[in-house]
């Protein structure tokens, strides 16, 4: 008869495989150092579990079809840079799931679910503090009941896709240093000089696509995200303008404007280089573009005082 485990996977290792983009892909192993001592074996299932800030994420399952006992042996047959573990545990071949980095399970799930005792009883997840899983409580393997099994089977059969939050893809693509913030972050930092470039951004950008036939409207509303909607027969465009004084491909980009790239269809971000000179250059990129050609860093907080608190304490010093 089959049993069922957890296994789990830290927060690091999670977020290393989420950069490695290896979200959606089939799970092809695990490694540990507690198989053998919990038992675990062909036929059985282990789901691969991880807590972020408290709560319990479910990263996939492997029904198990073999357990190996050296990493000689799991890079013969997973890959030479396997990470370094005492045991790996491989599925039957073609019945892993997809792995998933941000499946978060329900606190009523979470609650559901038992963990076998070495007495034979069960015993549910602990808690650490209100509704934060103990993370500590749950590291290594542990053997769960069938009916948790099951449960964690309905979850897994639901479709699923990781989504990205904006400030997560920012960190995954901040190879942006702190020199070379500061240097781009002062190239922008003259605010009369900014206005006279974007304004020449802004009419270069309008005379080129009408040039090409497009009806440009101007969008006076900052809250839509974007400065321009040009429309062609059945196309249309939603564009952020930016211009720079130099001739390089940089800019900044507010949070709404970050926004309509990660979510507009239709988006694109036409900058102008050498905005000033008497050789603009045009580049036009999409959404996908900023994602895929360019490093990104967050630069500004925004701060608003909670006025409800107490009373703010304004001595001078």
């Amino acid at each position: 008869m089959a049993r069922y485990f957890m296994h789990f996977w830290s927060d690091e290792k999670c977020g290393a495989r989420f950069r490695a983009r290896l979200s959606g892909t089939m799970l092809s192993y695990s490694a540990g150092d507690d198989f053998q001592r919990m038992g675990v074996a062909p036929g059985d299932v282990v789901y691969i579990i991880s807590v972020y800030d408290g709560q319990v994420m479910l990263i996939g399952g492997i029904p198990v079809g073999s357990v190996l006992t050296s990493r000689t042996a799991a890079m013969s047959v997973i890959d030479d840079d396997v990470e370094a573990a005492a045991e790996y545990i491989l599925p039957v071949e073609g019945f892993a799931t997809e792995q998933y980095f941000t499946r978060q399970l329900l606190m009523e799930e979470v609650g559901d679910l038992r963990i076998l005792t070495p007495e034979g009883g069960t015993k549910p997840l602990r808690f650490a503090d209100g509704d934060e899983v103990d993370e500590q409580s749950l590291q290594g393997v542990h053997e769960i009941t069938p009916a948790s099994a099951l449960l964690l089977d309905q979850v897994l059969s639901q479709p699923f896709q990781d989504f990205l939050s904006i400030a997560d893809e920012q960190e995954e693509e901040d190879e942006i240093d702190d020199s070379d913030l500061a240097a781009i972050s002062l190239s922008f930092a003259d605010e009369q000089l900014n206005r006279r470039v974007r304004s020449a951004a802004m009419d270069f950008v309008v005379w080129a696509f009408e040039e090409k036939g497009w009806t440009v409207l101007h969008v006076d509303d900052p809250e839509e995200g974007y400065d321009l909607q040009c429309t062609m027969g059945d196309d249309h465009l939603h564009i952020v303008v930016k211009g720079n004084v130099n001739d390089t491909i940089e800019f900044m980009l507010g949070e709404l404007e970050y926004a309509r790239a990660e979510h507009d269809g239709h988006f694109a971000l036409c900058l102008v280089s050498a905005a000033l000179s008497d050789k603009p250059r045009l580049s036009t990129f999409s959404g996908d573009d900023l994602y895929d050609l360019f490093d990104a860093r967050p630069l500004h907080w925004v701060f608003r005082y909670r006025e409800e608190e107490d009373t703010l304490d304004t001595e001078d010093f």
